[in-house]
């Protein structure tokens, strides 16, 4: 009568001993830092099926006992880590050691993370552009975006080809990174803008000097690096919307851009954006033909994880720019006419429609980047390139050629390279790569125009290694040293008598292979070894001073512009001549900074001095008058030159309040941050430029100037802003007398000398300038109210090549709609 029972006694005392032993695995390991496999103390492990935390040790250990047989769900956590997820099944005693992603300060992500004025972290000087002011300039240009960092000045032909100008240094000497590609668009010229659209752009970075090696050591200008959105490792999507018109031009522009993400790493994003504008307007006059249209979209889509990731984008830019009608002058006594009488000689009605003269331009860009990252040393990049550039000039032509263009360019360019940082050692980075460029310049010969570029060939391979050390906590050291060698061979018509009169059939008779009626068929070729060092020092006395100087020695071979231009360059209206004997630039540059971020006030000086040897000039010798009319001489000249000056950017919160809240952004550190009321921020800058050689000022060095801006922050209302801005442009008295005489009839057809005055200044000018912003519906969405031009100034700026011919557009209201989703 007791059997039953007493089985089930022992059925259930052996299921439970059976269990009991079943449920004493464990699971153990360590925590470690990815990057230096440095152990990481408190952090969280989280098992779903116990629920239950458990945390590991000083030494990154941890362990989980009495564990059954099973699947469990395992997420990992520390503070300034992504969270890891992982499934593991446990049949057995297991050890597992996990790496985290703790450095989430990394140099890249602090570029794209840190929205501040200015970029303390390296010795080199650098302004970081927010991503606010970007939105604010939407429908303008990348050229009007930087102008408004101190240092930086814009170079334009008319108001819609904007060049940017680094310490008084343009064009082949600034590189121009768009989301780690170095754009190659034709851009030697001064008429050549940047194919970018800048509302791609999250962040943009303005690196002062030769000292971002990794992107060429050809820049003794500076560097411009733009960066997109940041990718994120979440279920979201995310982007804005932008529209904007304005009066002046009577048109406007609308953008879009989408980012989907996803928490596996894989994202999407895309920018779309289409400006039309009609004719600028001068206080007192149309100018004529100056109106523009402009399409961009780009595409990209990619894998992104802590450890690896792959991505593939696609770029198109397409814009039809006029020219100033009253630019292209049919004869010299309408050219003497034009620039001395102060009013254009061609004022038409308003109109959408562009005319020749104009250009149009198509750029394609297409990148592949995939990055691996390896536990205890590094990350790896590898990154192909394709762009795509045709450039198309119309002059005013007519008969059986009118609507043809007159220059016609195709540029392929192809980069490869591979990016190498290593950054598991204490205080201590290292960076190094190398990188391959091939490029294939194709003029078309239907224009049957002489060509002005010709058709060439050009390579560069390169290499670059830098390190950057904190010997403590004050101190920042970096050097880097880069070496390229360029090759470029072309081939070219000179006109016999042309090349006889340079000289050219005794320097450079190597390069005759031929000749065709009067013209003689060359094939330059040259080979360019170019060298770049910099070193650098940054000291922090304490939390709110800090001071850094930058040596740097680089650089720079003559672009195809400077070495064969050689005819009329249609979107100038003028003539230019490049020379086959020029040699490479030599820039030795020191730059320093001091900033003090103490209390209300935010202040950095920025002197520097740069010495540029066989510095490369464009400078005007005369007049030639051909078939097509009167155009002004300009030819390429090599001096040594010495830059020097200073850039100051100061801000100051006059009244500030306590925010409502305080916000932790580190277990251990509650920050506060005074919220601003009313704020002045100021720019100024002054650069001096001599030729050495003659000890003559050199041509476009920008004048001095200075940006100050007053806001006045929730104004009455939550959330409302307004400003009022002042832009002081002073006269450039530092200029070279480059006029030059010609021969024009007078009233009775006799024959007289006028001198063309190609070299004074305009006088100085002061722009004021107001704005208004209102944010609701959660601040998602944005209205801002702007005058640009408030008195409808009549001024002409001396970096703008129509200064001859009209004056700078007048009265500007822009009415602007921002949503943020």
């Amino acid at each position: 009568m007791f059997t039953k029972p007493l089985v089930a006694i022992a059925l259930l005392a052996s299921f439970c001993y059976t269990h009991a032993q079943e449920c004493t695995l464990v699971l153990q390991g360590k925590i470690t830092d990815f990057h230096d496999s440095q152990p990481l103390e408190l952090a969280q492990i989280y098992v779903v099926q116990l629920q239950k935390t458990y945390i590991s040790k000083s030494d990154g250990s941890y362990e989980i006992t009495d564990l059954c047989p099973g699947n469990y769900n395992i997420s990992i956590s520390h503070y300034d880590c992504d969270t890891k997820k992982t499934e593991i099944k446990i049949d057995q005693n297991k050890t597992l050691h996990i790496t985290l992603e703790h450095h989430i300060n990394d140099l890249e992500e602090v570029k794209i993370l840190a929205d501040v004025h200015d970029n303390h972290s390296s010795t080199q000087s650098s302004t970081r552009i927010e991503s606010k002011t970007i939105q604010q300039y939407s429908g303008a240009s990348l050229g009007d975006a930087l102008a408004t960092v101190s240092g930086v000045s814009t170079l334009k032909t008319g108001n819609s080809v904007v060049k940017p100008i680094i310490h008084g240094l343009y064009g082949s000497r600034v590189a121009i990174v768009n989301d780690g590609l170095r754009q190659q668009d034709q851009e030697w010229g001064v008429e050549h803008a940047p194919n970018i659209d800048i509302n791609t752009a999250s962040t943009i970075e303005v690196i002062k000097g030769a000292s971002a090696l990794r992107y060429g050591g050809d820049a003794i200008g500076g560097t411009i690096l733009i960066t997109p959105a940041r990718v994120i490792a979440k279920d979201t999507l995310n982007g804005h919307a932008i529209i904007q018109g304005q009066t002046n031009g009577r048109g406007g522009s609308a953008t879009t851009t989408v980012n989907k993400y996803r928490k596996s790493g894989w994202y999407q994003q895309a920018t779309l954006t289409y400006k039309k504008l009609g004719d600028f307007e001068a206080p007192d006059y149309v100018l004529s033909n100056t109106g523009s249209e402009t399409t961009a979209v780009k595409l990209g889509v990619g894998f992104k994880t802590f450890e690896y990731g792959a991505s593939a984008k696609y770029s198109h830019y397409q814009s039809e720019i006029g020219i100033l009608r009253a630019s292209h002058i049919g004869n010299a006594s309408d050219l003497v006419r034009s620039i001395n009488s102060g009013q254009p000689l061609i004022i038409n009605d308003f109109t959408y429609n562009i005319e020749a003269p104009k250009q149009q331009v198509a750029h394609h860009g297409l990148q592949f980047n995939a990055y691996r990252r390896f536990s205890g040393l590094g990350k790896l990049n590898i990154d192909y390139s394709f762009q795509f550039n045709n450039r198309q000039e119309y002059d005013i032509r007519r008969g059986e050629n009118a609507g043809r263009a007159s220059l016609d360019m195709d540029l392929q360019t192809q980069n490869i390279s591979v990016y190498g940082m290593a950054d598991a050692f204490e205080n201590t980075i290292y960076e190094a790569g190398i990188d391959y460029m091939t490029q294939v310049n194709r003029p078309d010969a239907a224009t049957e125009v002489r060509r002005l570029i010709p058709d060439y060939n050009a390579s560069k391979v390169g290499a670059f290694t830098s390190v950057t050390h904190n010997p403590s906590e004050n101190w920042v050291l970096d050097a880097g040293l880069r070496y390229d060698r360029y090759h470029i061979n072309a081939t070219k018509f000179y006109l016999q008598s042309r090349w006889e009169d340079l000289g050219y059939d005794e320097q450079f008779a190597s390069f005759e292979i031929g000749r065709e009626g009067n013209q003689i068929k060359t094939q330059p070729e040259f080979q360019y070894d170019l060298f770049a060092f910099t070193a650098g020092a940054k000291y922090e006395f304490n939390t709110d001073y800090d001071l850094s100087i930058n040596l740097s020695s680089a650089n720079r071979a003559p672009n195809p512009s400077e070495l064969f231009s050689d005819g009329l360059h249609h979107a100038l209206a003028t003539i230019e001549l490049g020379r086959l004997d020029l040699r490479k630039e030599q820039s030795y540059k020191i730059n320093t900074a001091f900033h003090v971020n103490k209390g209300r006030l935010d202040l950095e000086i920025n002197p520097y001095l740069n010495f540029v040897n066989d510095f490369i000039q464009l400078v005007p010798t005369g007049l030639e008058t051909t078939i097509r009319g009167a155009f002004p001489v300009f030819q390429y000249e090599q001096i040594n030159a010495r830059l020097y000056g200073i850039d100051l950017h100061a801000s100051y919160d006059f009244w500030t309040k306590k925010p409502a809240k305080k916000r932790y952004t580190h277990p251990n550190e509650l920050v506060y941050k005074a919220i601003k009321l009313l704020s002045l921020e100021t720019n100024m800058s002054y650069i001096h430029g001599t030729s050495t050689s003659d000890e003559e000022p050199l041509i476009d060095m920008p004048p001095a100037q200075i940006q100050t801006q007053l806001t006045w922050y929730n104004a009455g209302i939550q959330n409302f802003d307004l400003y009022v801005s002042n832009h002081a442009v002073f006269q450039q008295n530092r200029f070279p007398d480059n006029n030059f005489p010609v021969s024009i009839p007078n009233d009775e057809g006799q024959l007289i000398t006028s001198t063309v005055d190609i070299s004074s200044t305009p006088a100085a000018y002061s722009l004021w300038n107001v704005g208004a912003s209102y944010a609701f519906a959660k601040a998602n969405t944005k209205i801002n109210l702007t005058v640009n031009n408030l008195l409808n100034s009549q001024y002409r700026s001396y970096l703008n090549r129509q200064r001859f011919y009209a004056d700078e557009i007048g009265r500007d209201l822009q009415l602007q709609i921002i949503y943020n989703f």
